[in-house]
């Protein structure tokens, strides 16, 4: 009986040491989650914020590490303002046109003011980009690959998604600077996010981002339509990428659209008639 009792008592203690940093990791999490939003709520910099998600991200469950990256975003989307403010002024952006062949390598810069306000704006998940001749900060969603592998895999699929946007954005100056079939496969994997996180917190984001896409699948952009201007035909690069592309539609409906827009072209010679008006309008609603 006495054997028994040590046993008993033995296996008790061992299955509570097993318990004990179980508990220790839970309590641990809702500390750090704690000190997030308290953080958050105290208006710390951005800096500060991403330093402390960086920190603490592996030591959440994934659903609290989304929280987390999610909330940085808002408040990144919120600080956006601010951050363009330091780059208008008309000194700051002759800086940055002198110095912009650095800045795209990520090589160092010399003047010791833009110096400053790049490593607060790269530090906050932010990065330079240029259009029309003026230099801006936009998010840099190539800031949040580092957390990827902590959070839920719809929060992963979302950060893949905007960082191949971010790393190049599809248009500058009205005018396409990505290919029909690059466009193509981003509209894709944006519609393969839809169909399989459709109860995703960024369902509607990346709803938004998709029906951009379909607007330059079917139209183009003004200083890069789909048709020519002078002689209402199809771009032949973009009708030999979207007839290959239609061939093999399978599941997506993307695609499916594609390949009945590309039959009502074919009955136009591929000509942009008012039949093919009236159906590139209708579809894009």
């Amino acid at each position: 009986m006495t054997l028994c009792f040590i046993l008993v008592a033995s296996l008790g203690c061992t299955a509570a040491n097993q318990d004990e940093p179980e508990k220790n990791k839970e309590s641990k999490a809702t500390t750090i989650m704690q000190d997030f939003q308290s953080l958050s709520q105290q208006e710390a910099t951005l800096e500060e914020i991403a330093n402390f998600i960086n920190n603490n991200i592996s030591q959440v469950a994934k659903e609290d590490a989304s929280t987390m990256v999610n909330e940085f975003e808002e408040m990144q989307k919120e600080q956006l303002a601010q951050f363009e403010a330091m780059f208008s002024p008309d000194a700051m952006q002759t800086k940055l046109a002198e110095e912009y062949p650095a800045i795209a390598k990520q090589e160092a810069v010399k003047d010791p003011e833009l110096k400053a306000l790049l490593d607060k704006t790269n530090n906050s998940g932010y990065k330079v980009e240029t259009a029309e001749g003026s230099f801006f900060p936009i998010i840099d969603y190539q800031f949040y690959e580092k957390f990827s592998a902590y959070v839920t895999t719809d929060s992963q699929d979302y950060i893949h998604i905007m960082a191949v946007e971010s790393k190049q954005v599809p248009a500058k100056d009205a005018a396409l600077v990505i290919g029909w079939d690059e466009i193509l496969q981003r509209a894709q994997n944006q519609e393969k996010f839809l169909i399989t996180h459709k109860n995703s917190v960024k369902a509607n984001e990346i709803k938004n981002l998709y029906q951009k896409y379909v607007t330059f699948t079917l139209y183009g952009a003004n200083n890069t339509p789909l048709f020519s201007y002078e002689t209402n035909t199809l771009n032949p690069k973009a009708k030999e990428i979207y007839l290959a592309a239609s061939k093999n539609p399978g599941n997506s409906e993307y695609l499916k659209m594609l390949s009945l827009y590309l039959e009502v072209l074919a009955k136009n010679n591929f000509v942009l008639t008012e039949e093919v008006k009236q159906y590139r309008d209708q579809i894009s609603k």
